[in-house]
């Protein structure tokens, strides 16, 4: 990623700080220490244009009362998988996560990432995605939990290096790297194979043909030069296949221990607009990861609608499995199905 590209996405994040009612009175008071874990690079675009800029924020707001240290690349040990659990044993205040990386602990939100559910923009998705877990979910999967953001990847799609996809039958064969469970069954649906990958053995994996693609979001090829190790990148115009969720999470317990003026410091740095901002941020990044493929001379090819139809028709399986899980949870799979797509819709999410 070009550093200007960097410090103009970021500059446009750092202009969002929402007011607080009254300035906070300087005065000698207690500080409180938070610690965030990460499974990020300190240099990929999670940190640089989120929670680096974040922490800083809450820090200057609360005339550095609240003092907030980062670690990135799971420095304080465990696997991404672990990162939940470190939140809510309270070895960590906040996290940075996603869905897929702990299965079934947010399969409610794990609905928002499969295909065709979509709106194909982060900031119109990222403001259906907090709407539909803030009206749904926060009184299950997120008790005890204090949201600060829940935003969207830019638009996902299939990256091949050999055998490009143009219609259902080139599924046929292929191992695809997928980042979670139902993008994974859709993925068996078409007709290949899922491959469980970390972000970052992703270009290795490719290169030594261990995969014959995988299924990701614009923004990250760039940073990560995925565009190295394919050749051609399949979407349904406009919207590509579906989009990822990113979580920055704050146990309720460390919130609560702030005192009410220092509350407010995190409320006035959470919630729909702060999502929003960081979808407009992260879909600053969509189009010069698409000029990198090209100038790499890679092939961008276009579903056609009629294909797309058959797709969508392919993957209803992947529908009908999580919302099985979510009725084995006692909730409503189906009606919450519909939810997420009268939301995503209104967002602009295609008929």
């Amino acid at each position: 990623m070009q550093r200007r590209d960097l410090m103009s996405a970021g500059l446009a994040l750092g202009a969002f700080a929402t007011p607080l009612a009254a300035p906070l009175v300087a005065r000698a008071q207690q500080t409180f220490t938070l610690r965030l874990h990460s499974f990020s690079s300190p240099t990929a675009l999670d940190h640089t244009i989120h929670l680096d800029r974040w922490a800083e924020r809450v820090n200057q707001q609360s005339q550095g009362r609240i003092i907030i240290q980062s670690f990135p690349a799971m420095q304080l040990g465990g696997q991404p998988r672990d990162l939940p659990q470190q939140l809510e044993d309270g070895v960590v205040d906040i996290i940075w996560t996603v869905p897929g990386f702990t299965p079934g602990r947010f399969m409610g939100t794990e609905g928002l990432e499969m295909p065709f559910m979509n709106t194909g923009r982060s900031a119109t998705m990222s403001q259906a995605a907090f709407e539909y877990v803030s009206q749904n979910l926060a009184d299950t999967e997120y008790r005890g939990i204090k949201i600060i953001s829940i935003h969207s990847t830019d638009r996902a799609l299939i990256h091949t290096s050999r055998r490009p996809v143009r219609t259902l039958e080139d599924f046929r064969g292929l191992r695809l790297r997928v980042a979670g469970r139902f993008i994974g069954e859709a993925v068996t649906a078409m007709g290949a194979t899922p491959v469980g990958i970390p972000l970052g053995g992703v270009y290795e994996a490719a290169s030594r043909n261990q995969v014959d693609g995988f299924l990701i979001n614009w923004a990250i090829t760039q940073p990560f030069r995925l565009f190295e190790v394919s050749k051609y990148h399949s979407e349904p115009p406009g919207v590509g296949l579906f989009q990822g969720m990113l979580l920055t999470l704050m146990n309720q317990r460390s919130y609560m221990r702030l005192p009410p003026e220092l509350r407010a410091v995190i409320d006035a740095n959470s919630g729909a607009a702060l999502s929003k901002q960081l979808g407009e941020a992260w879909d600053t990044q969509t189009q010069p990861a698409i000029d990198a493929a090209r100038n790499a001379g890679n092939e961008i090819i276009e579903i056609s609608p009629a294909e797309m139809a058959r797709w969508r028709t392919a993957v209803a399986p992947a529908y009908e499995a999580w919302m099985g899980e979510m009725t084995r949870r006692n909730r409503n799979g189906r009606q919450l199905f519909e939810t997420i797509q009268t939301i995503t819709a209104r967002y602009g999410r295609p008929a």
